[in-house]
């Protein structure tokens, strides 16, 4: 780490890193908000399990949308301008949530976020992935995912004891107010020096522009690890987790969104570690563990629920969940600087499929067949990038590119 902060000093200073990461944490705990609310705001809205799966999944909807543009223009537009556009949808689409009245506008709501969560995380992935260099590239994705986890842990937190201070309205109303703020600081904080782009790397056979090439097969295997987790994202701790503490255990509010903030430090520890190891023993070796544990926290929930299976689970999950990171490590490693964000763009997209699909198809087997079919289910979507990820990824990275 501390080289990491040597090469930032040297290659441009403290100042943008410290607002993009800074951005990107509280962007995404606005975006978080909604996850301990869904019980509350199921009762009053009088929408189903169902239904309130469905919120995730137009969220997913509305990241699938952006995923693809958001990565085009990460690549051209300055990191902190294009966060403070998303800033500006995040502080719409709280409001209009807050303003719900029946299910639809809940619906549009998530929408927004969801677009604005994908270019904020479209945005500071390819700025992470280049401003550290490629031997501390690892340790900045880390950061990245440092912030965007913590925003994960702080937002259902937050959330929970403002929902149980003023009620869920109040809480959408204070996100859109925070989100607006953001906008305004990125807009009017005066720019540090530029950080230089990495210079383009790896030789070899390259396409018509002159950009080497990554290999299809390694491509397409991690952007299976990308769908893996965020179907496990999406299905388990931003849905399914706070319904079984809620209807299963009798949780307030509160203790939910308490919860998953012990889940978002579990994930801000070991997304560090994992960056470090990536860089320190070798990008595989941090991966395939990484998919193998969260896989085995997700099986603790199709347990009969109890306080410590539960509470366990969550823990376990977010310790393990840096296998995107990662995998978007490895991207960075063999794609040109300057078409960073297109590639994350695509492997965003492929996971944001899975977001979608988690809720609804995870939560449709949870009502038709049961806990134990359901959770199985999911820890066996994550083993399998495990193993094609410890077959088909060498160790050379140079192995990776044509």
């Amino acid at each position: 780490m501390r080289g990491y902060l040597h090469q930032l000093r040297v290659s441009g200073g403290l100042r943008e890193p410290g607002l993009v990461s800074g951005a990107v944490l509280t962007l995404t705990a606005i975006a978080f908000f909604r996850v301990p609310l869904l019980p509350e705001l199921g009762r009053e809205l009088a929408m189903t399990t169902f239904q309130l799966g469905l919120v995730t999944t137009i969220f997913a909807v509305g990241r699938l949308v952006a995923d693809l543009p958001g990565g085009h223009f990460a690549d051209r537009v300055r990191a902190r301008s294009l966060i403070a556009l998303s800033a500006v949808g995040v502080a719409a689409g709280s409001l209009v949530m807050g303003m719900s009245v029946a299910a639809l506008t809940i619906y549009i709501g998530a929408f927004a976020l969801g677009v604005s969560s994908s270019t904020t995380n479209a945005t500071g992935m390819t700025f992470f992935s280049n401003v550290g260099g490629d031997s501390h590239r690892g340790t900045s994705m880390a950061v990245f995912s440092a912030a965007l986890l913590g925003g994960q842990a702080l937002g259902p937190a937050v959330a929970g004891v403002l929902a149980s201070a003023g009620g869920w309205r109040v809480t959408m109303f204070v996100a859109s107010a925070v989100a607006t703020v953001t906008a305004v600081v990125l807009l009017l904080v005066r720019p540090g020096q530029s950080v230089p782009a990495t210079a383009p790397k790896w030789g070899g056979e390259s396409d018509p522009v002159g950009v080497a090439r990554p290999h299809l097969v390694p491509v397409l295997v991690l952007q299976s690890v990308s769908f893996a987790v965020f179907l496990t994202l999406g299905a388990v701790p931003q849905t399914l987790v706070p319904l079984i503490g809620a209807d299963d255990l009798g949780l307030g509010t509160a203790a939910i969104g308490l919860a998953l903030g012990l889940g978002g430090v579990a994930r801000f520890a070991g997304t560090i570690v994992g960056g470090i190891l990536s860089d320190r023993v070798s990008r595989k070796a941090a991966l395939v563990p990484g998919l193998i544990v969260q896989a085995a926290g997700v099986a603790l929930l199709a347990l009969e629920p109890s306080m410590a299976s539960w509470l366990s689970a969550i823990v376990i999950m977010s310790l393990a969940s840096f296998a995107v990171p990662v995998a978007a490590t490895i991207l960075g490693d063999i794609t040109d600087s300057s078409r960073v964000g297109t590639q994350l763009g695509r492997f965003r997209f492929v996971g944001d499929l899975g977001l979608i699909a988690g809720p609804v198809v995870v939560s449709a087997l949870f009502e038709a067949v049961g806990r134990t079919a359901a959770f199985a289910f999911v820890a066996l979507v994550l083993v399998v990038p495990a193993v094609l990820a410890w077959r088909f990824l060498p160790d050379s990275l140079d192995r990776l590119v044509t």
